[in-house]
């Protein structure tokens, strides 16, 4: 009696592991509580492989994102989870970053991504109308979620061909990169002072994703003159010549 129960319970744990490694990701998508601003179309696969067509959050797009799960796992309680996402043909960020702490406190590590710069400055209000130019990369060592957004932070962002369009003229501003860190729960971005527009400037990423930033432009020889055309938009300087930039 004890082996075929035995064999009985081994044949129904070999059926709901079959059953749940089949199981449609669409159907488990049914049972999750997702943003009110995030939507997703045409969900595909199963839970351990599975693939979304698009996701807009508050009208930003990524497309063809892809979800692996780890089986392994699964036995630490811990899943990790493979997410690519974007590519060559298709519009929006293009990445990759491995996921884990689902259960506790939310873990990203090792995540590349790379963006077009005018998709960042659409969202940023700034005095003028702008238009950036080329990529930005995106590189987080590792991000603990925490309270507002994050327990800890670290990496950095590189616009290596940074130009900008700014009254109808092309601008190249070099390369610029910034310090990701994260300070009282928000998110840090500390651009690098050694740039030739002479820019320091530190923005912050806060509950809700409010955005604000502010720094000084301080006019130097290596400034494009192109760019100098641009200072009267940003007010008076102050006793040092610096031109506030807050958004």
């Amino acid at each position: 009696m004890a082996k075929w129960f035995k064999i009985s319970a081994g044949v129904i744990g070999v059926y709901f592991i079959c059953l749940l490694a089949l199981m449609p990701a669409s159907f488990v998508l049914q049972w999750v509580t997702l943003p009110s601003q995030l939507q997703l179309s045409v969900v595909s696969g199963t839970i351990w492989h599975s693939k979304i067509k698009t996701a807009n959050y508050d009208n930003f797009l990524v497309n063809d994102i892809e979800i692996e799960l780890s089986p392994l796992s699964l036995l630490t309680l811990d899943p990790n989870i493979k997410l690519t996402f974007g590519g060559a043909l298709v519009s929006g960020p293009e990445g990759v970053a491995n996921i884990n702490g689902i259960f506790s406190a939310l873990r990203i590590t090792d995540a590349n991504i790379s963006l077009r710069a005018d998709n960042i400055s659409a969202h940023l209000n700034l005095p003028l109308p702008v238009k950036a130019h080329d990529f930005v990369d995106i590189n987080v060592s590792e991000f603990v979620a925490g309270k507002a957004i994050c327990q800890s932070l670290s990496g950095n962002i590189a616009w290596n061909k940074a130009a900008v369009t700014v009254l109808d003229q092309k601008v190249a501003l070099g390369k610029l990169s910034t310090a990701l860190s994260c300070q009282q729960g928000d998110v840090v971005i500390t651009l690098d002072e050694k740039n030739d527009l002479g820019l320091s400037f530190s923005a912050s990423v806060g509950q809700g994703f409010a955005v604000s930033g502010n720094g000084y432009l301080t006019p130097n020889s290596t400034m494009p003159k192109a760019f100098e055309q641009v200072l009267p938009f940003l007010g008076k300087p102050d006793r040092q010549g610096r031109y506030l930039l807050r958004f």
